[in-house]
Protein backbone atom coordinates (compact mmCIF):
# COMPACT_ATOMS: atom_id res chain seq x y z
CA UNK A 1 0.00 0.00 0.00
CA UNK A 2 1.67 3.75 -0.94
CA UNK A 3 2.38 5.48 2.13
CA UNK A 4 0.46 8.43 0.59
CA UNK A 5 -2.70 6.19 1.05
CA UNK A 6 -1.27 5.24 4.72
CA UNK A 7 -1.15 8.56 5.71
CA UNK A 8 -3.72 10.25 4.71
CA UNK A 9 -6.38 7.30 6.78
CA UNK A 10 -3.92 7.54 9.99
CA UNK A 11 -3.97 10.88 9.81
CA UNK A 12 -7.92 11.43 9.45
CA UNK A 13 -7.70 9.14 12.78
CA UNK A 14 -4.72 10.47 15.07
CA UNK A 15 -1.65 12.76 14.34
CA UNK A 16 0.38 10.27 12.00
CA UNK A 17 4.40 11.41 10.94
CA UNK A 18 6.28 9.48 8.49
CA UNK A 19 9.76 9.28 7.48
CA UNK A 20 9.25 11.34 4.27
CA UNK A 21 8.24 14.65 6.68
CA UNK A 22 10.58 14.47 9.32
CA UNK A 23 13.20 11.89 9.25
CA UNK A 24 15.67 12.87 11.90
CA UNK A 25 11.69 12.29 14.33
CA UNK A 26 11.36 9.15 12.79
CA UNK A 27 15.02 7.99 13.41
CA UNK A 28 14.26 8.87 17.36
CA UNK A 29 11.61 7.23 17.95
CA UNK A 30 12.57 4.18 16.05
CA UNK A 31 16.36 4.04 17.58
CA UNK A 32 16.56 2.20 20.60
CA UNK A 33 18.16 3.35 23.83
CA UNK A 34 21.62 2.20 23.55
CA UNK A 35 21.62 2.38 19.40
CA UNK A 36 21.90 -1.03 18.48
CA UNK A 37 19.54 -1.05 15.76
CA UNK A 38 19.57 0.77 12.93
CA UNK A 39 16.32 0.10 11.00
CA UNK A 40 13.69 3.48 10.75
CA UNK A 41 9.69 2.96 10.82
CA UNK A 42 7.15 3.93 7.83
CA UNK A 43 6.20 6.61 10.83
CA UNK A 44 4.64 6.78 14.12
CA UNK A 45 1.19 7.58 14.96
CA UNK A 46 0.33 9.44 18.21
CA UNK A 47 -3.33 8.06 18.90
CA UNK A 48 -5.38 9.99 22.28
CA UNK A 49 -7.48 7.25 23.00
CA UNK A 50 -8.80 3.79 22.71
CA UNK A 51 -10.92 4.37 20.31
CA UNK A 52 -7.99 5.74 17.78
CA UNK A 53 -5.92 3.11 18.63
CA UNK A 54 -8.94 0.63 17.93
CA UNK A 55 -9.30 2.21 14.26
CA UNK A 56 -5.59 2.26 13.63
CA UNK A 57 -5.26 -1.86 14.19
CA UNK A 58 -8.27 -2.30 12.24
CA UNK A 59 -7.09 -0.82 9.48
CA UNK A 60 -3.82 -2.20 9.43
CA UNK A 61 -5.16 -5.37 10.02
CA UNK A 62 -7.74 -5.25 6.60
CA UNK A 63 -3.95 -3.84 4.98
CA UNK A 64 -1.51 -5.81 6.55
CA UNK A 65 -0.16 -3.25 8.08
CA UNK A 66 2.40 -4.33 10.70
CA UNK A 67 2.31 -2.09 13.94
CA UNK A 68 5.02 -1.53 16.70
CA UNK A 69 3.14 -0.67 20.02
CA UNK A 70 5.98 1.67 21.82
CA UNK A 71 5.65 3.07 25.38
CA UNK A 72 8.86 5.47 26.63
CA UNK A 73 11.49 3.07 24.56
CA UNK A 74 13.43 3.13 27.72
CA UNK A 75 14.23 -1.00 26.65
CA UNK A 76 17.57 -2.54 26.25
CA UNK A 77 16.24 -5.56 24.09
CA UNK A 78 15.55 -3.88 20.72
CA UNK A 79 11.29 -4.50 21.64
CA UNK A 80 9.97 -1.25 20.07
CA UNK A 81 12.40 -1.16 17.64
CA UNK A 82 11.78 -1.83 13.41
CA UNK A 83 13.05 -4.86 12.01
CA UNK A 84 12.76 -4.04 8.57
CA UNK A 85 13.44 -0.88 6.81
CA UNK A 86 10.81 2.00 6.58
CA UNK A 87 7.87 -1.19 6.64
CA UNK A 88 6.34 -0.80 9.85
CA UNK A 89 4.43 2.00 11.74
CA UNK A 90 5.55 2.51 15.51
CA UNK A 91 2.27 3.84 17.75
CA UNK A 92 3.44 5.70 20.52
CA UNK A 93 1.40 5.80 23.20
CA UNK A 94 2.60 9.05 25.03
CA UNK A 95 -0.20 10.99 24.32
CA UNK A 96 -2.46 8.52 26.12
CA UNK A 97 -1.10 9.94 29.51
CA UNK A 98 -4.57 10.30 31.89
CA UNK A 99 -4.35 9.49 35.47
CA UNK A 100 -7.86 8.49 35.24
CA UNK A 101 -8.73 7.15 39.15
CA UNK A 102 -6.95 6.97 42.46
CA UNK A 103 -9.57 4.88 44.64
CA UNK A 104 -8.52 4.79 47.83
CA UNK A 105 -11.28 2.53 49.42
CA UNK A 106 -9.87 -0.70 47.69
CA UNK A 107 -6.05 0.47 46.63
CA UNK A 108 -6.05 1.01 43.00
CA UNK A 109 -4.97 3.38 40.73
CA UNK A 110 -6.42 3.42 36.45
CA UNK A 111 -4.45 4.62 34.29
CA UNK A 112 -4.10 5.43 30.51
CA UNK A 113 -0.65 3.23 29.17
CA UNK A 114 1.07 6.30 28.51
CA UNK A 115 1.34 7.64 31.94
CA UNK A 116 5.13 7.83 32.73
CA UNK A 117 5.85 6.10 35.81
CA UNK A 118 7.30 8.90 37.76
CA UNK A 119 3.81 10.93 37.03
CA UNK A 120 1.88 7.83 39.03
CA UNK A 121 4.61 8.02 42.04
CA UNK A 122 4.36 12.01 42.79
CA UNK A 123 0.39 12.18 42.27
CA UNK A 124 0.15 9.11 44.72
CA UNK A 125 2.71 10.26 47.55
CA UNK A 126 0.26 13.60 47.51
CA UNK A 127 -2.19 11.58 48.66
CA UNK A 128 0.11 8.76 50.94
CA UNK A 129 0.11 6.06 48.84
CA UNK A 130 2.73 4.14 47.40
CA UNK A 131 3.17 3.42 43.37
CA UNK A 132 4.39 -0.32 43.45
CA UNK A 133 7.08 -0.27 40.53
CA UNK A 134 10.29 1.93 40.73
CA UNK A 135 13.38 1.62 38.82
CA UNK A 136 16.31 4.13 36.97
CA UNK A 137 14.17 4.76 33.93
CA UNK A 138 11.19 6.19 35.63
CA UNK A 139 11.44 9.48 34.28
CA UNK A 140 11.06 8.29 30.95
CA UNK A 141 9.29 5.13 31.40
CA UNK A 142 5.30 4.49 30.20
CA UNK A 143 3.08 2.49 32.23
CA UNK A 144 2.03 0.48 29.59
CA UNK A 145 5.71 -0.32 28.47
CA UNK A 146 6.07 -1.57 32.11
CA UNK A 147 3.06 -3.68 32.04
CA UNK A 148 4.06 -5.70 28.41
CA UNK A 149 7.94 -6.36 29.70
CA UNK A 150 6.71 -7.21 33.37
CA UNK A 151 9.33 -4.85 34.62
CA UNK A 152 10.31 -5.35 38.00
CA UNK A 153 12.49 -2.67 39.62
CA UNK A 154 13.98 -2.16 42.74
CA UNK A 155 10.66 -2.51 44.86
CA UNK A 156 10.44 -6.17 43.81
CA UNK A 157 11.47 -7.49 47.07
CA UNK A 158 8.86 -5.57 48.56
CA UNK A 159 5.61 -5.84 46.35
CA UNK A 160 6.45 -7.67 43.59
CA UNK A 161 6.81 -7.25 39.89
CA UNK A 162 4.34 -5.01 38.10
CA UNK A 163 2.52 -8.37 36.75
CA UNK A 164 1.89 -9.09 40.88
CA UNK A 165 0.43 -6.11 40.89
CA UNK A 166 -2.35 -5.66 38.28
CA UNK A 167 -5.92 -5.94 39.09
CA UNK A 168 -7.53 -5.38 35.39
CA UNK A 169 -6.43 -4.07 32.12
CA UNK A 170 -7.96 -2.93 28.51
CA UNK A 171 -6.26 -4.07 25.47
CA UNK A 172 -6.89 -3.68 21.79
CA UNK A 173 -6.33 -6.98 20.04
CA UNK A 174 -4.85 -7.41 16.32
CA UNK A 175 -8.29 -7.21 15.00
CA UNK A 176 -8.93 -3.87 16.89
CA UNK A 177 -11.73 -5.26 19.48
CA UNK A 178 -11.50 -3.64 22.70
CA UNK A 179 -10.68 -6.37 25.48
CA UNK A 180 -11.10 -5.72 29.01
CA UNK A 181 -9.96 -8.29 31.82
CA UNK A 182 -9.67 -8.64 35.11
CA UNK A 183 -11.98 -6.45 37.83
CA UNK A 184 -11.17 -3.62 41.02
CA UNK A 185 -10.77 -6.69 43.07
CA UNK A 186 -8.22 -8.08 44.94
CA UNK A 187 -9.56 -11.68 44.76
CA UNK A 188 -11.21 -12.34 41.55
CA UNK A 189 -11.13 -16.90 40.71
CA UNK A 190 -13.46 -16.68 37.68
CA UNK A 191 -11.67 -19.00 35.14
CA UNK A 192 -8.79 -17.90 33.25
CA UNK A 193 -6.41 -15.06 34.05
CA UNK A 194 -6.27 -13.60 30.91
CA UNK A 195 -4.67 -10.29 31.54
CA UNK A 196 -1.53 -12.13 33.00
CA UNK A 197 -1.23 -13.22 29.38
CA UNK A 198 -0.57 -9.90 28.12
CA UNK A 199 1.87 -8.81 30.88
CA UNK A 200 5.27 -9.79 29.23
CA UNK A 201 3.94 -10.20 26.31
CA UNK A 202 5.98 -7.42 24.59
CA UNK A 203 3.10 -6.14 22.14
CA UNK A 204 2.85 -9.13 20.85
CA UNK A 205 -0.56 -10.08 21.32
CA UNK A 206 -2.25 -6.73 22.39
CA UNK A 207 -1.51 -3.44 22.41
CA UNK A 208 -2.62 -2.61 26.18
CA UNK A 209 -4.31 0.87 26.47
CA UNK A 210 -5.41 1.08 29.95
CA UNK A 211 -4.56 -0.57 33.59
CA UNK A 212 -5.70 -0.67 36.52
CA UNK A 213 -2.66 -1.42 39.45
CA UNK A 214 -2.50 -1.97 43.42
CA UNK A 215 -1.27 0.73 45.28
CA UNK A 216 0.24 0.70 49.11
CA UNK A 217 0.14 2.83 51.94
CA UNK A 218 2.93 5.60 51.86
CA UNK A 219 5.85 4.77 54.98
CA UNK A 220 5.93 7.15 57.54
CA UNK A 221 9.54 7.17 57.50
CA UNK A 222 12.86 5.33 55.82
CA UNK A 223 16.66 4.72 55.95
CA UNK A 224 19.14 3.48 54.15
CA UNK A 225 22.32 1.38 54.88
CA UNK A 226 25.18 0.70 52.74
CA UNK A 227 27.65 -2.15 53.37
CA UNK A 228 31.10 -2.77 51.59
CA UNK A 229 32.72 -6.56 51.36
CA UNK A 230 35.38 -8.10 49.39
CA UNK A 231 33.55 -11.66 48.50
CA UNK A 232 30.47 -12.57 47.59
CA UNK A 233 30.42 -15.16 50.55
CA UNK A 234 30.50 -12.19 52.62
CA UNK A 235 28.22 -10.37 50.43
CA UNK A 236 25.24 -13.57 50.68
CA UNK A 237 25.78 -13.80 54.30
CA UNK A 238 24.65 -10.20 55.12
CA UNK A 239 22.04 -10.51 52.59
CA UNK A 240 20.58 -14.03 54.24
CA UNK A 241 20.50 -12.29 57.90
CA UNK A 242 18.82 -8.99 56.49
CA UNK A 243 16.40 -10.82 54.93
CA UNK A 244 15.68 -13.23 57.49
CA UNK A 245 15.41 -10.76 59.66
CA UNK A 246 14.14 -7.39 58.40
CA UNK A 247 11.91 -8.80 55.16
CA UNK A 248 9.10 -6.83 56.48
CA UNK A 249 10.94 -3.72 56.53
CA UNK A 250 12.66 -3.78 53.47
CA UNK A 251 11.89 -2.41 50.61
CA UNK A 252 15.01 -2.59 48.23
CA UNK A 253 18.52 -4.37 48.68
CA UNK A 254 20.44 -3.80 45.67
CA UNK A 255 23.64 -5.36 44.95
CA UNK A 256 26.70 -3.42 43.59
CA UNK A 257 30.36 -4.09 42.15
CA UNK A 258 33.02 -1.68 42.51
CA UNK A 259 33.55 -0.37 38.59
CA UNK A 260 30.52 1.39 39.59
CA UNK A 261 31.98 3.56 41.31
CA UNK A 262 35.27 4.17 38.79
CA UNK A 263 32.61 4.75 35.93
CA UNK A 264 30.32 6.97 37.75
CA UNK A 265 33.02 9.28 39.19
CA UNK A 266 34.47 8.89 35.57
CA UNK A 267 31.53 10.80 33.72
CA UNK A 268 31.39 13.56 36.69
CA UNK A 269 27.67 11.17 38.00
CA UNK A 270 29.17 11.02 41.39
CA UNK A 271 31.41 13.66 43.33
CA UNK A 272 33.43 11.70 45.86
CA UNK A 273 32.83 7.82 47.16
CA UNK A 274 30.67 7.31 50.08
CA UNK A 275 33.38 4.77 51.49
CA UNK A 276 36.85 5.41 52.53
CA UNK A 277 38.43 2.61 50.91
CA UNK A 278 37.71 0.50 47.62
CA UNK A 279 35.61 -2.94 48.36
CA UNK A 280 34.85 -5.48 45.90
CA UNK A 281 30.85 -5.74 46.26
CA UNK A 282 28.58 -3.65 48.40
CA UNK A 283 24.88 -3.99 49.08
CA UNK A 284 22.42 -0.68 49.29
CA UNK A 285 19.35 -1.09 51.32
CA UNK A 286 16.03 0.98 51.74
CA UNK A 287 14.43 0.17 55.09
CA UNK A 288 10.95 1.47 55.26
CA UNK A 289 8.73 2.20 58.86
CA UNK A 290 4.97 2.53 58.93
CA UNK A 291 4.86 3.04 63.20
CA UNK A 292 7.93 4.89 65.40
CA UNK A 293 9.95 1.41 65.13
CA UNK A 294 13.27 2.28 63.38
CA UNK A 295 15.65 -0.46 62.82
CA UNK A 296 18.76 -1.00 65.26
CA UNK A 297 21.68 -0.75 63.44
CA UNK A 298 24.10 -1.34 65.99
CA UNK A 299 22.65 -4.65 66.59
CA UNK A 300 22.90 -5.13 63.18
CA UNK A 301 26.58 -4.04 62.93
CA UNK A 302 27.40 -6.37 66.06
CA UNK A 303 26.16 -9.61 64.46
CA UNK A 304 27.64 -8.97 60.90
CA UNK A 305 30.98 -7.80 61.90
CA UNK A 306 33.61 -9.54 60.52
CA UNK A 307 31.62 -9.99 57.23
CA UNK A 308 31.64 -6.54 55.98
CA UNK A 309 34.23 -3.59 55.19
CA UNK A 310 32.56 -0.43 56.24
CA UNK A 311 29.04 0.00 56.95
CA UNK A 312 27.87 3.34 56.42
CA UNK A 313 24.18 4.35 57.61
CA UNK A 314 22.25 7.42 56.20
CA UNK A 315 22.52 10.47 58.72
CA UNK A 316 20.10 12.47 56.89
CA UNK A 317 17.63 12.85 54.26
CA UNK A 318 19.88 13.89 51.45
CA UNK A 319 22.31 11.37 52.13
CA UNK A 320 19.59 9.08 51.56
CA UNK A 321 18.78 10.21 48.00
CA UNK A 322 22.59 10.59 47.53
CA UNK A 323 23.18 6.80 48.01
CA UNK A 324 20.06 5.97 45.72
CA UNK A 325 20.61 8.78 43.31
CA UNK A 326 24.16 6.88 42.87
CA UNK A 327 22.13 3.95 42.09
CA UNK A 328 19.90 5.12 39.77
CA UNK A 329 23.11 6.36 37.77
CA UNK A 330 24.32 3.09 37.25
CA UNK A 331 22.65 2.40 33.37
CA UNK A 332 23.54 5.90 32.50
CA UNK A 333 27.10 5.70 33.29
CA UNK A 334 28.07 1.97 31.30
CA UNK A 335 26.29 3.68 28.92
CA UNK A 336 28.29 6.90 28.47
CA UNK A 337 31.34 4.23 28.75
CA UNK A 338 31.65 2.65 26.00
CA UNK A 339 29.91 -0.04 23.55
CA UNK A 340 28.45 -2.31 25.80
CA UNK A 341 27.35 -6.11 25.99
CA UNK A 342 24.38 -6.28 28.42
CA UNK A 343 22.76 -9.19 29.95
CA UNK A 344 19.70 -9.12 32.35
CA UNK A 345 19.93 -12.56 34.37
CA UNK A 346 18.20 -14.43 36.96
CA UNK A 347 20.49 -16.53 39.08
CA UNK A 348 19.57 -18.52 41.74
CA UNK A 349 21.36 -17.09 45.19
CA UNK A 350 22.79 -20.26 45.95
CA UNK A 351 25.01 -20.46 42.58
CA UNK A 352 25.63 -16.55 42.29
CA UNK A 353 29.05 -17.30 43.00
CA UNK A 354 29.90 -19.92 40.88
CA UNK A 355 27.98 -17.94 38.48
CA UNK A 356 29.95 -15.16 38.71
CA UNK A 357 33.42 -16.79 38.93
CA UNK A 358 32.67 -19.19 36.17
CA UNK A 359 31.86 -16.69 33.66
CA UNK A 360 34.52 -14.13 34.60
CA UNK A 361 37.18 -16.90 34.17
CA UNK A 362 35.82 -17.73 30.74
CA UNK A 363 34.89 -14.33 29.22
CA UNK A 364 38.72 -13.07 30.12
CA UNK A 365 40.33 -15.67 28.64
CA UNK A 366 38.37 -15.01 25.49
CA UNK A 367 38.66 -11.15 25.98
CA UNK A 368 41.32 -10.26 29.03
CA UNK A 369 40.95 -6.42 30.39
CA UNK A 370 37.30 -6.72 29.62
CA UNK A 371 35.43 -4.29 32.16
CA UNK A 372 32.73 -6.62 34.18
CA UNK A 373 29.88 -3.57 35.57
CA UNK A 374 27.77 -6.39 37.97
CA UNK A 375 24.96 -4.80 39.51
CA UNK A 376 21.36 -5.72 40.28
CA UNK A 377 18.22 -6.10 42.64
CA UNK A 378 19.46 -8.98 44.88
CA UNK A 379 15.92 -9.25 46.59
CA UNK A 380 14.48 -11.62 43.46
CA UNK A 381 18.12 -12.80 42.16
CA UNK A 382 17.76 -10.12 38.99
CA UNK A 383 21.61 -9.41 37.99
CA UNK A 384 22.53 -6.80 35.58
CA UNK A 385 25.91 -8.71 34.18
CA UNK A 386 26.99 -5.96 31.83
CA UNK A 387 30.24 -6.29 29.79
CA UNK A 388 31.87 -2.92 29.08
CA UNK A 389 34.34 -2.70 26.14
CA UNK A 390 38.34 -2.90 26.96
CA UNK A 391 40.47 0.41 26.45
CA UNK A 392 42.57 0.23 23.26
CA UNK A 393 40.32 -2.65 22.08
CA UNK A 394 41.52 -3.81 18.43
CA UNK A 395 38.77 -5.41 17.07
CA UNK A 396 34.97 -4.29 16.89
CA UNK A 397 33.67 -5.70 20.50
CA UNK A 398 30.69 -6.91 19.32
CA UNK A 399 32.30 -9.59 17.05
CA UNK A 400 32.86 -11.38 20.72
CA UNK A 401 29.34 -11.01 21.23
CA UNK A 402 28.38 -14.63 19.64
CA UNK A 403 31.25 -16.15 22.01
CA UNK A 404 30.13 -14.76 25.01
CA UNK A 405 26.51 -15.46 24.85
CA UNK A 406 27.54 -18.89 24.03
CA UNK A 407 29.44 -18.49 27.58
CA UNK A 408 26.58 -17.22 29.35
CA UNK A 409 23.33 -19.39 28.10
CA UNK A 410 25.69 -22.44 29.07
CA UNK A 411 25.93 -21.26 32.64
CA UNK A 412 22.31 -20.25 32.72
CA UNK A 413 21.36 -23.96 31.80
CA UNK A 414 23.61 -25.30 33.73
CA UNK A 415 22.56 -23.31 37.09
CA UNK A 416 19.01 -23.12 36.18
CA UNK A 417 19.19 -19.55 35.81
CA UNK A 418 16.82 -17.12 33.25
CA UNK A 419 18.27 -15.42 29.95
CA UNK A 420 15.88 -11.97 30.83
CA UNK A 421 14.92 -11.52 34.56
CA UNK A 422 13.07 -8.15 33.75
CA UNK A 423 13.53 -7.09 30.40
CA UNK A 424 12.02 -9.39 27.86
CA UNK A 425 13.61 -10.82 24.43
CA UNK A 426 13.03 -8.48 21.58
CA UNK A 427 15.28 -8.69 19.02
CA UNK A 428 18.37 -9.01 21.02
CA UNK A 429 17.70 -11.99 22.86
CA UNK A 430 15.51 -14.19 20.57
CA UNK A 431 18.58 -16.85 19.73
CA UNK A 432 19.14 -16.70 23.69
CA UNK A 433 15.41 -17.07 23.86
CA UNK A 434 15.65 -20.70 21.81
CA UNK A 435 18.70 -21.94 23.37
CA UNK A 436 17.34 -22.11 26.27
CA UNK A 437 13.85 -22.45 26.81
CA UNK A 438 12.41 -25.80 25.46
CA UNK A 439 11.16 -26.83 22.26
CA UNK A 440 7.53 -27.34 23.88
CA UNK A 441 7.32 -24.37 25.44
CA UNK A 442 8.20 -22.14 22.46
CA UNK A 443 5.94 -24.38 20.31
CA UNK A 444 2.82 -23.56 23.19
CA UNK A 445 3.86 -20.14 22.60
CA UNK A 446 3.77 -19.72 18.58
CA UNK A 447 0.30 -20.79 18.70
CA UNK A 448 -0.56 -18.63 21.68
CA UNK A 449 0.55 -15.83 19.19
CA UNK A 450 -1.11 -17.19 16.64
CA UNK A 451 -4.23 -17.52 18.10
CA UNK A 452 -4.41 -13.81 18.54
CA UNK A 453 -2.49 -12.66 15.96
CA UNK A 454 -3.09 -14.96 13.10
CA UNK A 455 -1.75 -11.79 10.31
CA UNK A 456 1.30 -11.01 12.83
CA UNK A 457 0.68 -7.72 12.17
CA UNK A 458 1.72 -6.69 15.98
CA UNK A 459 5.09 -6.17 16.84
CA UNK A 460 6.31 -8.91 14.35
CA UNK A 461 10.11 -10.96 14.09
CA UNK A 462 9.93 -10.42 18.07
CA UNK A 463 10.45 -12.74 20.85
CA UNK A 464 10.63 -15.41 18.24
Amino acid sequence: MKIDLIKSKINSICKFITYKENKELIKIYSADWRKRFSNICLGVAFPKSTSEVSKIVKFASKNDLKLIPQGGNTGLVGGTSPTKNKSEIIINLEKMDKLINIDENNKSIELQSGVIVEKAVLELEKKNFTFPLNMSSIGSSQVGGTIATNAGGMNVIKYGSIRNNILSLEVVLANGEVLNLGSNLIKDNTGYNLKDLFCGSEGTLGIITKARIKIYPKPIDHSSIFISMNSIKSLLIVFRYLNQNFLDKIERIEFISDLSFELCLKHNLLDKRFFEKKSNYYLLVKFIYFENSEINFEKIYTNLKGNFEEFLISQNEQQSIDFWKFRESLTEAQKIDGKLIGFDLSIPINQLENFLLQSQYKINELLPQIKFHIFGHLGDSNIHFNLIEPENIKKDFYSYEKKIKHIINNLIIKFEGSVSAEHGIGILKKDDFKKTKSLKEIKLMKNIKKLFDPKNILNPNKIF
